[in-house]
């Protein structure tokens, strides 16, 4: 790899170099935001030379539920995306955790027309190495969108399409221009829905609180996780339920939870400390549980999908 730049890319049935995956312009997937995706980890372990890819195959049937809602028909079968995945990341060879996106998209239609249905589809696969940011330890700054969360009457939000994260991209980059680290977005009843890419936890008088499906989320892998080592681990229950703002300012705790952030500590909203001001016990203790399992050590075997990569030559970089 140069630069960070990985070697591979895989795209409709074969590995591609990088700079070769390429999308046409006019493709509804390029032109429209016409596309389902999926993000997922694979986490590296040195000492057995291996990746863990973690809940591979529930992410590859979110992604079939969301082609299913845009009615979309791919040429690959779930299984064939699985070891298209594994395929990918031993080639890419990362050596350390690592994200992967897996796109399904519209491709050309009739006339070039890009409101037309069409039945030509496509599929790309990446991976890039992926470290665990600052705020990981010490936290997030947020603030309460401008912007509205999409609404099932609109833009389903259960629908994880590249174009429903323009909604996302405009709060994300509100809050940074504003000195913040992220935002919380609301919904249209004035409810709490989630942050650009991550589900939002609360923690408040010993119980755990996140809102529901209905209420402008993506149903989220990440907390569901969550919720199952809370009750493994913590004896608390995860509680799917309409949360006000209001709520955030006088939590015990927060975070986010997604797969790309995993889980991330909120210390303040709207310049009003969280708690003290630090991350809390629960939300350190929930990392610790959840880093384990992803990482094979805390049980639920069947969440982890071993990936072994050829042993490099003696010398080797």
């Amino acid at each position: 790899m140069t630069d960070g730049i990985p070697a591979y890319a895989w795209q409709n049935g074969r590995l591609v170099p990088w700079d070769q995956c390429q999308v046409h312009a006019r493709s509804q997937g390029a032109f429209w935001g016409a596309n389902v995706f999926e993000g997922l980890r694979a986490y590296w372990d040195p000492q057995d030379e291996q990746f863990r890819l973690f809940r591979l195959g529930d992410h590859l049937a979110r992604l079939g539920r969301s082609m299913k809602s845009l009615r979309m028909e791919i040429s690959f079968t779930a299984e064939e995306l699985e070891a298209a995945c594994i395929e990918l990341l031993r080639a890419n060879d990362h050596r350390q955790d690592a994200h992967l996106v897996v796109v399904a998209y519209f491709d050309m239609a009739p006339d070039l027309d890009p409101l037309c249905h069409t039945t030509h589809t496509g599929v790309h696969i990446t991976s890039t190495a992926l470290r665990r940011p600052p705020a990981y330890d010490h936290g997030l700054a947020a603030t309460i969108s401008t912007w509205r969360r999409i609404s099932d009457d609109a833009m389903p939000p259960r629908i994880k399409t590249g174009a429903n994260y323009h909604n996302s991209r405009l709060a994300q980059h509100e809050a940074t221009r504003n000195g913040y680290d992220t935002t919380l977005l609301l919904n249209q009843r004035g409810n709490v829905s989630e942050a650009p890419g991550s589900c939002v936890v609360m923690v408040r008088d010993g119980e755990l609180s996140t809102p529901p499906g209905t209420s402008g989320v993506l149903e989220g892998i990440t907390v569901a996780t969550t919720a199952e080592l809370a009750v493994e681990h913590l004896a608390l229950a995860l509680r799917w339920r309409e949360i006000d703002r209001t709520e955030l300012y006088v939590a015990d705790e927060v975070f986010l939870c997604g797969t790309k952030s995993e889980l991330l500590p909120v210390t303040s909203v709207d310049r009003i400390l969280v708690g003290d001001g630090r991350p809390g016990p629960v939300t350190r203790r929930l990392q610790s549980l959840y880093d384990d399992v992803v990482r094979g050590r805390g049980g639920h075997e069947d969440w982890v999908t071993p990936v072994q990569v050829l042993a490099r030559p003696v010398g080797a970089a």
